[in-house]
């Protein structure tokens, strides 16, 4: 199921008109000061105009959220009650407190990709016919690397890439015997970061170029993505950056380490912890593993710590309809973040993130209030969402189930500041 990229966070005081923008769910964060005590009715309903129906028309989609109390709830954050809107959307309903938030189409926030593909000997295997012996083998008509380029043309050229920027490195690249376990070799990019479609020609004509080489240096290959894609998120505020580690093995350089030097002898602890400090960084920068070959499910110990939970592995069959496909969740993927980066209030504003609330209305216009949960391991079956930092909160994560929730398509999910915090019951 694919998504549409694009989404943030906005701060809307009363009175305002705030720019929503998606990533697939609405998200809005109200600050405390449009949920005062003074508000007015007119203040406290906010509309906003969607196209909507195949004739293009435009439908007022209002969104009204409040507090009050639910079940299993403290304080007095979370009731709200939510209507039919037709088919263009739905209404969430004021129970008359002032907590009111507004929700309307906006721009989207562009998704980028940045490839570190793994050019190592092994992606020379051939998989026509199967079971084929390591380049160079005459007798074989496609390897593993020939279908990844075929796959690769596929997703850069289908429409629904369009608007996304790719960039791609390498690693694996040194000759057997000399792989490198330093990072600087990792950090620039082989093709930067450009926008499809008109950046297609330049990462297939990169692809195209590279012949399998060495050894599988897969740790110092995923900081030195981290460390462009963090350079790269820092000078693009306005996008959103992931990680994607195209791999056929598993982290190792068995000759290099065994040469007596000792200077590059990589392991799959060293790469799950480089994965995780990306994404545990200021940056928060996800990393996306694709494994193309058999026997990689270590692989998927990379992906947890990169923030992305399950590798996607490709072991056989039609190796390029599957790489395909796998491009494509990922995308999908990619492009429903779980986690919020929490917008700095105005000057002389704060923030009270202790009367945070958020309500997720389905396509069907069915409500679900989330819960405040401490931690991740408080998340349970029923979801919720947690903050990075109690004490000092820059992120909001849904739980797993929450996440899961609102990658449907069609769904909206509103932020809004004022009213106590819905939060679980201590036991």
């Amino acid at each position: 199921m694919d998504k549409t990229p694009g989404y943030t966070l906005a701060v809307v005081q009363s009175g305002q008109r705030p720019r929503a923008r998606y990533w697939g769910a609405v998200v809005l964060l109200a600050l405390l000061q449009a949920c005062s005590s003074g508000t007015s009715d007119d203040d406290r309903k906010l509309t906003g105009e969607r196209t909507g129906g195949s004739g293009g028309s435009t439908a007022t989609h209002t969104i009204d959220v409040s507090g009050g109390t639910g079940p299993g709830a403290v304080g007095s954050g979370g009731g709200a009650t939510v209507s039919g809107g037709g088919a263009t959307g739905c209404t969430i309903q004021d129970d008359g407190s002032g907590c009111v938030g507004e929700s309307h189409e906006g721009e989207n926030i562009p998704l980028d990709i940045y490839v570190m593909f793994d050019q190592s000997g092994s992606m020379c295997s051939c998989i026509d016919p199967p079971g084929g012996q390591l380049c160079p083998d005459p007798n074989c008509a496609s390897t593993r690397l020939d279908a990844v380029r075929q796959a690769a043309a596929a997703f850069l050229a289908d429409p629904k890439s369009a608007g996304i920027g790719v960039g791609i490195g390498y690693f694996g690249s040194q000759p057997i015997g000399q792989a490198s376990c330093n990072v600087d070799d990792y950090t620039s990019a082989a093709v930067g970061i450009g926008e499809l479609p008109d950046h297609a020609s330049a990462i297939m004509d990169s692809l195209s170029s590279i012949q399998p080489t060495g050894e599988t240096p897969t740790a110092a290959a995923i900081q030195g993505a981290c460390d462009y894609a963090t350079s790269w998120k820092h000078a693009h505020a306005g996008r959103e950056v992931v990680i994607l580690l195209l791999t056929d093995g598993k982290p190792e350089a068995p000759v290099t380490c065994m040469n007596g030097t000792g200077s590059c002898c990589p392991t799959l602890s060293d790469a799950v912890d480089a994965a995780k400090r990306c994404h545990d960084s200021n940056g928060y920068i996800r990393t996306f593993v694709l494994g193309v070959g058999p026997l990689l499910e270590n692989l998927h110990d990379i992906a947890v710590a990169g923030g992305t939970n399950d590798a996607y592995l490709v072991e056989g069959g039609d190796v390029s309809t599957e790489v395909l496909n796998a491009l494509n969740r990922i995308r999908g993927d990619a492009a429903i973040p779980c986690e919020f980066a929490l917008p700095k209030a105005p000057p002389g504003q704060t923030l009270a993130y202790d009367q945070v609330n958020i309500t997720y209305a389905s396509a069907a216009c069915e409500p679900t209030a989330y819960v405040y949960v401490e931690t991740e391991d408080q998340c349970g079956t029923d979801g919720g969402w947690y903050y990075d930092d109690p004490t000092a909160p820059q992120r909001i994560l849904l739980c797993p189930s929450s996440c899961d929730q609102v990658s449907a398509p069609g769904g909206q999910l509103l932020f809004t500041v004022g009213c106590a915090t819905r939060a679980v019951q201590p036991r």
